[in-house]
Protein backbone atom coordinates (compact mmCIF):
# COMPACT_ATOMS: atom_id res chain seq x y z
CA UNK A 1 0.00 0.00 0.00
CA UNK A 2 1.03 3.35 -1.02
CA UNK A 3 -0.28 6.39 1.01
CA UNK A 4 0.12 9.89 -0.76
CA UNK A 5 -0.29 12.60 1.66
CA UNK A 6 -0.87 16.26 0.70
CA UNK A 7 0.76 18.20 3.41
CA UNK A 8 -1.04 21.22 2.08
CA UNK A 9 -4.60 20.17 2.87
CA UNK A 10 -7.39 22.28 4.59
CA UNK A 11 -5.52 25.26 3.28
CA UNK A 12 -1.95 24.35 4.93
CA UNK A 13 -3.83 23.64 8.35
CA UNK A 14 -3.63 19.63 8.35
CA UNK A 15 -0.65 18.98 10.45
CA UNK A 16 -2.42 17.85 13.49
CA UNK A 17 -4.66 15.49 11.27
CA UNK A 18 -1.77 14.10 9.79
CA UNK A 19 0.22 13.26 12.83
CA UNK A 20 -2.87 11.35 14.18
CA UNK A 21 -3.06 9.46 10.73
CA UNK A 22 0.85 8.60 11.23
CA UNK A 23 -0.17 7.63 14.73
CA UNK A 24 -2.96 5.72 14.27
CA UNK A 25 -1.34 4.27 11.15
CA UNK A 26 1.67 2.86 12.94
CA UNK A 27 -0.60 1.18 15.51
CA UNK A 28 -3.41 -0.57 12.72
CA UNK A 29 -0.71 -3.25 11.73
CA UNK A 30 -1.07 -2.36 8.23
CA UNK A 31 2.26 -2.74 5.69
CA UNK A 32 2.44 0.52 3.31
CA UNK A 33 4.99 3.31 2.46
CA UNK A 34 4.57 7.12 2.59
CA UNK A 35 5.61 10.17 0.14
CA UNK A 36 4.71 13.94 0.91
CA UNK A 37 3.29 15.53 -1.90
CA UNK A 38 5.68 18.62 -3.05
CA UNK A 39 3.81 20.41 -5.55
CA UNK A 40 0.62 20.48 -7.24
CA UNK A 41 -0.11 17.24 -9.40
CA UNK A 42 2.32 15.58 -7.96
CA UNK A 43 0.20 13.17 -6.26
CA UNK A 44 -0.85 12.10 -9.92
CA UNK A 45 3.17 11.96 -11.04
CA UNK A 46 3.17 9.40 -7.90
CA UNK A 47 -0.41 7.43 -8.36
CA UNK A 48 0.88 6.90 -11.65
CA UNK A 49 3.98 5.55 -10.48
CA UNK A 50 2.67 3.43 -8.21
CA UNK A 51 0.20 1.69 -10.56
CA UNK A 52 2.70 0.72 -13.35
CA UNK A 53 4.54 -0.67 -9.86
CA UNK A 54 1.43 -3.08 -9.48
CA UNK A 55 0.62 -1.56 -6.18
CA UNK A 56 -2.54 -2.90 -4.89
CA UNK A 57 -3.81 -0.03 -3.01
CA UNK A 58 -2.91 3.83 -3.30
CA UNK A 59 -4.34 6.09 -0.81
CA UNK A 60 -5.00 9.82 -1.20
CA UNK A 61 -4.11 11.73 2.54
CA UNK A 62 -5.50 14.98 2.06
CA UNK A 63 -8.92 16.63 0.31
CA UNK A 64 -10.68 16.08 -2.31
CA UNK A 65 -8.09 17.94 -4.96
CA UNK A 66 -6.01 15.34 -3.28
CA UNK A 67 -8.09 12.34 -4.30
CA UNK A 68 -9.14 13.75 -7.46
CA UNK A 69 -5.06 14.09 -8.30
CA UNK A 70 -4.52 10.48 -7.12
CA UNK A 71 -7.53 9.20 -9.04
CA UNK A 72 -5.92 10.97 -11.96
CA UNK A 73 -2.83 9.09 -11.80
CA UNK A 74 -4.47 5.56 -11.38
CA UNK A 75 -7.12 6.32 -14.52
CA UNK A 76 -4.88 7.65 -16.97
CA UNK A 77 -1.87 5.09 -16.15
CA UNK A 78 -4.79 2.26 -16.80
CA UNK A 79 -5.83 3.61 -19.91
CA UNK A 80 -5.67 1.08 -22.56
CA UNK A 81 -6.37 -1.65 -20.33
CA UNK A 82 -10.26 -3.06 -19.98
CA UNK A 83 -12.72 -3.04 -17.24
CA UNK A 84 -11.83 -2.37 -13.71
CA UNK A 85 -8.15 -1.02 -13.12
CA UNK A 86 -6.20 -3.25 -11.25
CA UNK A 87 -4.80 -0.61 -8.22
CA UNK A 88 -7.67 0.39 -5.70
CA UNK A 89 -7.78 3.59 -4.33
CA UNK A 90 -8.35 4.59 -0.31
CA UNK A 91 -8.93 7.78 1.06
CA UNK A 92 -7.56 9.04 4.27
CA UNK A 93 -9.92 12.22 4.73
CA UNK A 94 -8.06 15.08 6.38
CA UNK A 95 -8.96 17.47 4.05
CA UNK A 96 -11.59 20.87 4.37
CA UNK A 97 -14.71 19.00 2.52
CA UNK A 98 -14.17 15.52 1.83
CA UNK A 99 -16.95 15.15 -0.29
CA UNK A 100 -15.76 12.09 -2.22
CA UNK A 101 -15.00 10.57 0.90
CA UNK A 102 -18.63 10.93 2.26
CA UNK A 103 -20.40 10.11 -0.52
CA UNK A 104 -18.44 6.82 -1.29
CA UNK A 105 -18.86 5.57 2.00
CA UNK A 106 -15.71 6.10 3.55
CA UNK A 107 -17.10 8.33 6.24
CA UNK A 108 -14.95 11.43 7.44
CA UNK A 109 -13.34 10.40 10.18
CA UNK A 110 -9.76 9.21 10.08
CA UNK A 111 -10.82 6.22 12.45
CA UNK A 112 -13.40 4.84 9.85
CA UNK A 113 -10.92 5.40 6.82
CA UNK A 114 -8.17 3.57 9.06
CA UNK A 115 -10.56 0.51 10.16
CA UNK A 116 -11.89 0.32 6.63
CA UNK A 117 -7.82 0.07 5.05
CA UNK A 118 -7.61 -2.96 7.48
CA UNK A 119 -10.39 -4.80 6.57
CA UNK A 120 -9.57 -4.54 2.85
CA UNK A 121 -13.23 -4.83 1.46
CA UNK A 122 -13.50 -2.83 -2.37
CA UNK A 123 -16.24 -1.29 -3.61
CA UNK A 124 -15.72 -0.58 -7.84
CA UNK A 125 -17.61 2.50 -8.76
CA UNK A 126 -18.05 4.67 -11.77
CA UNK A 127 -15.37 7.79 -13.04
CA UNK A 128 -16.07 10.57 -15.03
CA UNK A 129 -13.88 12.20 -17.93
CA UNK A 130 -14.15 15.54 -18.92
CA UNK A 131 -13.04 17.10 -22.61
CA UNK A 132 -13.35 20.50 -22.23
CA UNK A 133 -12.25 22.83 -25.72
CA UNK A 134 -10.25 25.28 -23.88
CA UNK A 135 -8.50 22.85 -21.07
CA UNK A 136 -6.71 19.39 -20.74
CA UNK A 137 -9.21 16.50 -20.56
CA UNK A 138 -9.09 14.93 -16.95
CA UNK A 139 -10.77 11.88 -15.02
CA UNK A 140 -13.15 13.54 -11.97
CA UNK A 141 -14.76 11.06 -9.32
CA UNK A 142 -17.22 13.33 -7.66
CA UNK A 143 -18.85 16.00 -9.73
CA UNK A 144 -17.79 18.61 -11.86
CA UNK A 145 -19.67 22.10 -12.22
CA UNK A 146 -20.21 24.57 -14.43
CA UNK A 147 -21.24 28.49 -13.88
CA UNK A 148 -21.65 29.70 -10.44
CA UNK A 149 -20.67 26.53 -8.71
CA UNK A 150 -16.90 26.77 -10.14
CA UNK A 151 -17.13 30.33 -8.93
CA UNK A 152 -17.59 29.66 -5.71
CA UNK A 153 -14.60 27.32 -6.08
CA UNK A 154 -12.60 30.53 -7.32
CA UNK A 155 -13.56 32.69 -4.31
CA UNK A 156 -13.27 29.95 -1.56
CA UNK A 157 -9.56 28.73 -2.62
CA UNK A 158 -8.71 32.98 -1.59
CA UNK A 159 -10.46 32.29 1.66
CA UNK A 160 -7.43 31.67 4.30
CA UNK A 161 -8.59 32.53 7.74
CA UNK A 162 -11.59 29.81 7.93
CA UNK A 163 -11.88 25.80 8.01
CA UNK A 164 -13.79 23.15 6.89
CA UNK A 165 -17.29 23.84 5.43
CA UNK A 166 -17.28 27.85 6.54
CA UNK A 167 -14.74 28.01 3.81
CA UNK A 168 -17.59 26.93 0.97
CA UNK A 169 -20.39 28.89 2.54
CA UNK A 170 -18.65 31.96 2.97
CA UNK A 171 -17.86 31.42 -0.49
CA UNK A 172 -21.26 30.79 -1.94
CA UNK A 173 -22.49 33.94 -0.31
CA UNK A 174 -19.83 35.94 -1.44
CA UNK A 175 -19.74 34.81 -4.90
CA UNK A 176 -23.79 35.87 -5.14
CA UNK A 177 -23.03 39.26 -4.78
CA UNK A 178 -20.46 39.15 -7.46
CA UNK A 179 -21.30 37.02 -9.70
CA UNK A 180 -25.13 36.54 -11.74
CA UNK A 181 -24.43 35.11 -14.98
CA UNK A 182 -27.06 33.30 -16.28
CA UNK A 183 -25.66 32.73 -20.45
CA UNK A 184 -27.65 30.74 -22.89
CA UNK A 185 -26.44 27.53 -22.90
CA UNK A 186 -27.16 24.08 -24.48
CA UNK A 187 -27.34 20.94 -23.00
CA UNK A 188 -27.02 17.30 -25.03
CA UNK A 189 -27.92 14.84 -23.00
CA UNK A 190 -30.52 11.34 -23.60
CA UNK A 191 -30.55 12.23 -27.39
CA UNK A 192 -32.57 15.81 -26.68
CA UNK A 193 -31.32 19.65 -26.42
CA UNK A 194 -32.00 21.33 -23.75
CA UNK A 195 -31.38 24.84 -24.29
CA UNK A 196 -31.55 27.64 -20.94
CA UNK A 197 -30.11 30.56 -19.35
CA UNK A 198 -27.89 28.61 -16.63
CA UNK A 199 -26.86 29.61 -13.76
CA UNK A 200 -24.93 26.93 -12.93
CA UNK A 201 -25.44 23.42 -14.37
CA UNK A 202 -23.54 20.64 -12.07
CA UNK A 203 -22.61 16.84 -13.40
CA UNK A 204 -22.68 14.41 -10.36
CA UNK A 205 -21.15 11.23 -9.77
CA UNK A 206 -21.66 11.34 -5.92
CA UNK A 207 -24.00 13.29 -3.66
CA UNK A 208 -22.60 15.95 -1.95
CA UNK A 209 -19.92 19.24 -2.87
CA UNK A 210 -18.73 21.95 -0.91
CA UNK A 211 -18.22 20.25 2.35
CA UNK A 212 -21.99 20.06 2.76
CA UNK A 213 -24.06 20.65 -0.26
CA UNK A 214 -26.36 17.98 -1.14
CA UNK A 215 -26.82 18.75 -4.88
CA UNK A 216 -27.35 15.51 -6.24
CA UNK A 217 -28.78 13.41 -3.17
CA UNK A 218 -30.06 10.42 -5.02
CA UNK A 219 -26.76 10.09 -6.85
CA UNK A 220 -25.06 6.90 -6.44
CA UNK A 221 -21.06 5.87 -8.01
CA UNK A 222 -21.90 2.89 -9.56
CA UNK A 223 -25.31 3.02 -11.22
CA UNK A 224 -24.05 3.60 -14.79
CA UNK A 225 -25.73 7.51 -14.98
CA UNK A 226 -24.70 10.96 -13.75
CA UNK A 227 -27.26 12.86 -12.02
CA UNK A 228 -27.71 16.38 -13.69
CA UNK A 229 -28.45 19.42 -11.32
CA UNK A 230 -29.29 22.22 -13.47
CA UNK A 231 -30.13 25.83 -12.10
CA UNK A 232 -31.75 28.47 -14.43
CA UNK A 233 -32.45 32.03 -14.46
CA UNK A 234 -32.56 32.45 -10.71
CA UNK A 235 -32.36 35.67 -9.58
CA UNK A 236 -29.93 36.79 -6.21
CA UNK A 237 -33.03 37.24 -3.74
CA UNK A 238 -34.48 34.00 -5.12
CA UNK A 239 -31.08 32.14 -4.36
CA UNK A 240 -30.94 33.10 -0.96
CA UNK A 241 -33.42 30.70 0.55
CA UNK A 242 -32.52 27.91 -1.98
CA UNK A 243 -28.82 27.59 -0.10
CA UNK A 244 -30.28 25.81 3.44
CA UNK A 245 -32.18 23.68 1.22
CA UNK A 246 -29.27 22.75 -0.96
CA UNK A 247 -27.56 21.51 2.44
CA UNK A 248 -30.25 18.96 3.21
CA UNK A 249 -31.25 18.64 -0.30
CA UNK A 250 -34.08 19.51 -0.35
CA UNK A 251 -33.64 22.10 -3.35
CA UNK A 252 -34.98 19.62 -6.45
CA UNK A 253 -38.56 20.41 -6.81
CA UNK A 254 -37.28 24.22 -6.84
CA UNK A 255 -38.92 25.65 -10.36
CA UNK A 256 -35.44 26.89 -11.16
CA UNK A 257 -34.51 23.39 -11.06
CA UNK A 258 -34.16 21.12 -13.79
CA UNK A 259 -33.23 17.37 -12.28
CA UNK A 260 -32.21 14.68 -14.67
CA UNK A 261 -30.25 11.15 -15.29
CA UNK A 262 -27.93 10.70 -17.87
CA UNK A 263 -24.47 9.17 -18.67
CA UNK A 264 -22.95 11.94 -21.04
CA UNK A 265 -24.05 15.37 -21.62
CA UNK A 266 -22.30 18.30 -23.40
CA UNK A 267 -22.30 21.73 -22.60
CA UNK A 268 -22.29 24.26 -25.09
CA UNK A 269 -22.29 28.29 -24.52
CA UNK A 270 -20.93 30.98 -26.75
CA UNK A 271 -20.67 33.51 -23.90
CA UNK A 272 -18.46 30.60 -22.27
CA UNK A 273 -18.57 29.21 -18.64
CA UNK A 274 -15.73 28.27 -15.66
CA UNK A 275 -15.65 25.03 -14.99
CA UNK A 276 -14.47 22.76 -11.80
CA UNK A 277 -13.95 19.19 -10.82
CA UNK A 278 -13.83 17.87 -7.60
CA UNK A 279 -13.27 20.77 -6.67
CA UNK A 280 -10.11 21.71 -8.90
CA UNK A 281 -10.69 24.21 -11.44
CA UNK A 282 -10.76 23.47 -15.22
CA UNK A 283 -11.25 26.78 -17.00
CA UNK A 284 -12.28 29.95 -16.46
CA UNK A 285 -13.65 30.03 -19.89
CA UNK A 286 -14.79 26.86 -21.73
CA UNK A 287 -17.40 27.26 -24.20
CA UNK A 288 -17.79 23.44 -24.80
CA UNK A 289 -17.15 20.41 -22.58
CA UNK A 290 -18.39 16.82 -23.03
CA UNK A 291 -18.53 14.95 -19.78
CA UNK A 292 -19.03 10.81 -20.47
CA UNK A 293 -19.41 8.52 -17.49
CA UNK A 294 -17.10 5.25 -17.57
CA UNK A 295 -19.00 2.58 -16.04
CA UNK A 296 -17.15 0.10 -13.22
CA UNK A 297 -13.41 1.70 -13.47
CA UNK A 298 -12.32 2.36 -10.25
CA UNK A 299 -11.98 -0.24 -6.66
CA UNK A 300 -12.26 1.83 -3.87
CA UNK A 301 -11.51 0.53 -0.37
CA UNK A 302 -14.80 1.45 1.73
Amino acid sequence: MLIIINPYANRGDSKHQIDLALQKLSQSGLDYEIKLTEYRGHATELAAQAYRDGVSVVAAAGGDGTVHEVANGLLRAAEGVEGTIASALAVLPIGSGNDFSWGVGIGSTLDAAIAKLRRGQTRVIDVGYIEPDTAPSRYFVNIVGAGFDARVNIEAHKIKRLRGFAIYLAAVLKTLSIYHRTPRTQLHFNGSVLEIPLFMGLVANGPRLGGGFLAAPEAAQDDGLFDLCLVTDIGRFEALPVIPKLMKGEHTTHPKVIMARAPEVIFECAEGFPSEADGEMVGEEIYRMKVSLIPKRLKVVV
